[in-house]
């Protein structure tokens, strides 16, 4: 691990040094922010194109596990 550690060489004149923190890091800025919004807007649509397509699905799943007025008399459950 030792002989990966480099030294930087000494700044010369006219020059400037940046740490190694500093420049492995990106910089925040305006087209940082779109990325992020845009990203964001995109995967709100995902959501919620998968959730339209599939909603007539977990409609039907929803109505096959409403209990019946028999079952609900059974257990006590109020009838819908």
């Amino acid at each position: 691990m030792a002989a990966f550690i480099r030294h930087s060489p000494p700044v010369q004149q006219g020059e400037t040094h940046i740490e190694v923190t500093d420049a492995r890091q990106g910089r925040w800025g305006r087209h940082m922010f779109w990325v992020l919004v845009a990203s964001t807007i995109l995967a709100v649509i995902a959501l919620f194109g998968s959730w339209a397509l599939s909603a007539g699905d977990l409609a039907e799943a929803d109505a096959k596990n409403s209990p019946t007025a028999a079952e609900a008399r059974v257990v006590g459950a109020p009838v819908v």
